[in-house]
């Protein structure tokens, strides 16, 4: 994944929206309080909304798929962009320069 976006308002409800992609493929979705409202089917070039029917149905703007089109766009030039830059960075790092030491017991915030 490249990216991953979370709103919250105020703890009433928690909108959740996921743009991620890879060399390969991708994934575009939206959800409300956990539930998955919108996603991108970029294999069937179109937006579904697996909203149960029992529901009050929740339909998004015309345009949705087109832009989760151009973000994906998008996730895929910035990720070319951060394996290019990244590509010389060594992936072993030094240990650290000083010991680290662990508590043997819990400790817990405000107790002594």
């Amino acid at each position: 994944l490249s990216c991953v976006l979370s709103v919250s308002a105020d703890g009433l409800h928690e909108e959740i929206s996921i743009t991620g992609c890879s060399d390969s493929d991708g994934e575009v979705m939206y959800s409300l309080d956990g539930e998955e409202l919108w996603y991108a089917d970029f294999t069937n070039k179109k937006g579904v909304e697996p909203q149960p029917s029992f529901i009050d149905h929740m339909t998004y703007v015309e345009g949705t798929y087109e832009q989760a089109e151009a973000h994906q766009q998008i996730c895929k030039q910035n990720l070319k962009s951060g394996t290019q830059a990244m590509k010389d960075i060594p992936l072993e790092f030094d240990p650290p320069s000083s010991p680290i030491v662990y508590s043997r017991d819990n400790v817990e915030l405000g107790e002594n």
